[in-house]
């Protein structure tokens, strides 16, 4: 999901598109979540902090850990979850190895990516255009989350703009313990070299977890009305 437009702006409360006041509201919803008895998040792409507050709404004994490279949208993200117990915050970008590697910043933050964007991003979506390389931390999330007890049902949360196959890749012996993954998928590249739809499908098909649709309806290209993206569900 690329969340850029002010029409949307209800999207970056919640990759479940649930504002907190209509969790109330319809309490059947997120029913069938509930139900997964989720106790560990991990929250890789943490941005601003607005998906690790809406897990903590759904799942508020729930231990989560977020991971954000950008140091600003970092700062954000733990003022507003500085108070909650059981969150935990690292400045990094989860990849498939351990180092340091260039971001691409967007001029929207929420765009950013270590891939370089590709022009039918930029079309569709000028305000993302903008861009300047950072130098950021990377680890895997394996390397990361062994320094920690993950207790109980785990769900993984991957939204990393075209770098999911490497978070995956660099995360096998944690992603094997997960009960549920939600990743941001792809139909077309919008940036170089990412992994579609098919790939990330694949990757999780072979360690063990099936397909379950997509939470939100996709996301569509303003232009044309071409199916982009969606987030997509993968249970074991």
């Amino acid at each position: 999901m690329i969340k850029i437009l002010k029409k949307s702006v209800a999207r970056l409360l919640s990759i479940f598109s649930l504002k907190l006041s209509h969790i109330k509201k319809s309490p059947n919803k997120n029913k069938w979540l509930k139900d997964l008895n989720i106790e560990t998040i991990i929250d890789v792409g943490g941005s601003k902090g607005n998906a690790a507050l809406q897990f903590h709404a759904l799942f508020p004994s729930a231990e989560i850990y977020s991971f954000e490279p950008l140091s600003d949208c970092f700062r954000i993200m733990n003022e507003k979850m500085g108070s909650v117990a059981g969150f935990r915050s690292f400045n990094v970008a989860l990849s498939d190895n351990k180092g340091k590697g260039i971001i691409h910043r967007s001029s929207y933050s929420g765009s950013s990516s270590l891939r370089k964007m590709a022009d039918i991003h930029k079309l569709a979506f000028p305000i993302t255009a903008g861009e300047r390389d950072e130098v950021i931390k990377t680890d895997t999330m394996d390397n990361v989350m062994k320094g920690f007890n993950l207790e109980g049902n785990i769900l993984v949360k991957i939204d990393v703009q075209g770098l999911e196959d490497k978070v995956i890749l660099g995360g096998q012996k944690t992603l094997d313990r997960a009960k549920m993954i939600i990743v941001e998928t792809s139909f077309i590249e919008l940036y170089e070299g990412q992994p579609l739809f098919g790939k990330i499908y694949q990757l999780l098909f072979d360690m063990g977890f099936r397909y379950s649709g997509a939470r939100d309806p996709d996301f569509r290209n303003p232009l044309n009305g071409a199916s982009l993206q969606q987030d997509s569900i993968f249970i074991k």
